[in-house]
């Protein structure tokens, strides 16, 4: 044998000894994958809508790999005793994501793209006589595209949720029938319009109703319903929710006699609300009314008012889609577009119908009666979306 042999097989049994082996009676270590992010930007919140407890709040989930995963199944627990809270998978996860800033047609949104985000909308009911959660936790299933195919488990960090109670209010309009336009996963709605401002992605909106006045027969307009003065609610007093400062107020855009053919047009972030009214109502709250009138407010920033009084009109400016119809919410600001949607509850109002879906109504449809488990007198909650209800006078 050669000196030069003899020394490569030296230093080929050498480099084999050196690679680290397990040692017995000891596993493999699991391989770390790097899949996604899991964020939830505004504590989650309960509210009474219907006499049921709601649990309020988006999670936002980003994938940092450089290839596609894809969201097979999302699980909500209580983050304290462990107990499954509800469980989404297939087209009941599909439903609830969002992508901000994409088209909301997208043919799967489970899919995400390296680098890319999608926000899951959460409105959850909670059982009859269960405890309501003080910490949440989530359990999210995902599989990798590449370079391999994984089927990954996420366990998220604890979430407090939000411990104060709902504001209870005074209704902002009088009598009715009113309807109350919402819809919770609506993609595009208020619930899950998100903009981001001063560096900070917020949903102002998360709990707002736009209100449209109808007739005992069910319509919202008499004879031609494309001219604003022609609605039923249009003109009609907004009232002050609450004994209130004003810390905002808008009276200078004006509104077109009719509502424009077929899309309508886009409005500039500073004017979507339209001519509005902000109250201070305490501890870090505010109430708005936006697509207020023109020329009919009366009050104006540093006003203090009590409750039921009236601030302005009903009307159609800013951004109004839905037609002559009073928006409103509370949120941790007072700015309208950069603050948290809070909830918030009536302290009385009567139910005495709904239409199946917020469609029902843009396509004039009648809304139903409500049956007798539904109606009557409904006390310190939030309606219910689409419910029709009535004020007290």
């Amino acid at each position: 044998m050669t000196a030069l042999r003899l020394a490569f097989m030296l230093a080929a049994t050498s480099l084999v000894t050196a690679q680290p082996r397990t040692p017995p009676g000891t596993q493999p270590r699991t391989p770390i994958l790097s899949t996604i992010d899991v964020q939830v930007l505004a504590p989650p919140a309960v509210v009474t809508i219907a006499g049921e407890r709601q649990l309020v709040y988006e999670l936002h989930l980003t994938n940092f790999r450089a290839s596609e995963v894809i969201l097979t199944s999302v699980e909500v627990l209580d983050g304290d005793r462990g107990t499954r809270l509800a469980a989404f998978s297939d087209e009941a996860l599909r439903d609830r994501l969002g992508r901000p800033g994409a088209s909301p047609d997208l043919a799967d949104r489970r899919r995400v793209a390296a680098g890319l985000r999608v926000v899951m909308y959460l409105w959850l009911p909670l059982p009859a006589g269960a405890v309501t959660p003080v910490r949440l936790r989530h359990r999210i299933e995902l599989d990798t595209v590449a370079p391999t195919a994984e089927h990954v488990i996420v366990e998220s960090g604890l979430v407090d949720l939000r411990q104060e109670a709902p504001l209870v209010l005074g209704p902002p309009l009088r009598g009715g029938p009113w309807v109350a336009l919402y819809d919770p996963l609506l993609i595009g709605g208020h619930r899950t319009s998100i903009y981001a401002l001063g560096g900070r992605a917020r949903i102002a909106a998360r709990f707002a109703i736009d209100w449209v006045m109808l007739a005992p027969d069910g319509t919202h307009a008499q004879s031609d319903g494309s001219r604003i003065a022609n609605w039923y609610g249009y003109g009609a007093d907004v009232l002050a929710v609450a004994d209130a400062v004003v810390v905002d107020a808008k009276d200078d855009i004006a509104e077109a006699p009719a509502l424009p053919a077929g899309t309508p047009p886009r409005v500039p972030l500073e004017n979507v609300s339209g001519n509005f009214v902000c109250l201070d109502l305490g501890r870090g709250r505010f109430a708005f009314y936006e697509h207020l009138k023109h020329g009919s407010l009366r009050v104006k920033a540093g006003d203090q008012v009590t409750r039921g009084q009236i601030l302005a009109a009903l009307g159609n400016s800013g951004s109004s889609s839905a037609g002559p119809h009073l928006h409103f919410h509370v949120a941790d600001g007072r700015d309208e577009l950069a603050a948290e949607g809070l909830p918030y509850a009536f302290d009385s109002f009567e139910v005495i119908g709904a239409f199946g879906e917020i469609g029902a109504f843009a396509k004039g449809e009648r809304w139903a009666p409500a049956p007798a488990g539904a109606a009557g007198t409904r006390r310190n909650e939030l309606p219910a979306p689409n419910v029709v209800v009535n004020f007290p006078k």
